[in-house]
């Protein structure tokens, strides 16, 4: 079989967010610490994110939110990053191939062979959520946790049909069946879509949310009863010309302001939303 040409990068496929740096902040948007501040990134680096608010955050939550930040960029898109060469941080540890999930025959045991990173199928995951409790009247108390009934799963390849690249793959490692792998952190997920949220409504309002609920979700604590704030689309929808959709908006009937966030856009992915908590304190845009 005729080798694959090499993997462009992403910005072949899907266009690069706009690049734009705010005012600086001056204190930790999530605790209040005016020590050791740090830039934040709104959407991650590792995602394409081009928006940044300086001396925003503080060494210690900032070490929170990365580590959680981490855990979706490595289980859920690891492979997704890797083959569209999106930024990271330790390029150079990188690793050349990825492990599949394959049954040389029909009774052998699961094992995993070594796959060439472009040449491996991978799994697109996002959660589905229901509309924010804060939206619908629901009582904080019995909103859910961090959990989800169903996922938003895409198989994909930028060469070949999903299916022809596992079949080319089948035939190529004499393989009776393979099996592509991915997770959903949906926790750590809804941590970072409140700290999108957080970052972002800062940038845009100076609003202040440090000690908030939805603050200290974004640092992965008070976890209970999250989806009170955190909710998504329960359909799909189109694609996207933008790489990833950020915006702000107003929820009349519960008198709330809104982030709205779609992240790889493009790849036509949910929408979610994030409730901010009432009477917000407003500052300045930045």
């Amino acid at each position: 079989m005729p080798m694959m040409n090499a993997v462009p990068p992403l910005q072949s496929y899907l266009p690069s967010q706009d690049a734009r740096t705010y005012q600086a902040v001056g204190h930790c948007i999530y605790c209040g610490s005016t020590d050791k501040l740090s830039d934040e990134h709104i959407i991650p680096l590792g995602l394409g994110g081009r928006l940044v608010l300086p001396k925003a955050s503080c060494a210690t939550c900032s070490e929170k939110t990365s580590r959680l930040e981490r855990t979706c960029l490595r289980t859920m898109y690891g492979p997704l990053r890797m083959l569209y060469g999106l930024p990271t941080r330790r390029k150079k540890g990188r690793p050349e191939t990825l492990q599949l999930k394959v049954k040389r025959t029909e009774s052998s045991e699961w094992e995993y062979v070594p796959v060439a990173q472009e040449r491996y199928p991978f799994l697109i995951t996002f959660p589905y959520f229901e509309a924010p409790g804060a939206l619908t009247s629901l009582p904080e108390s019995v909103a859910g946790g961090p959990a989800t009934r169903r996922l938003w799963i895409r198989g994909a390849s930028p060469h070949h049909d999903f299916h022809e690249l596992l079949q080319s793959l089948a035939e190529e490692l004499r393989v009776h069946s393979l099996m592509p792998e991915s997770k959903a952190e949906v926790s750590a997920f809804c941590s970072l879509l409140a700290k999108i949220a957080v970052s972002y409504a800062v940038a845009e309002k100076g609003v202040t949310l440090q000690q908030s609920k939805l603050a200290n979700i974004a640092l992965g604590e008070d976890m209970e009863n999250c989806l009170q704030y955190i909710g998504s689309v329960e359909k799909d929808e189109p694609q996207s010309m933008s790489l990833h959709e950020l915006s702000l908006g107003h929820h009349a009937r519960a008198s709330s302001m809104l982030v709205r966030i779609r992240l790889l856009a493009k790849l036509a992915t949910p929408t979610y939303f994030v409730v901010l908590p009432l009477q917000l304190k407003e500052g300045q845009p930045k």
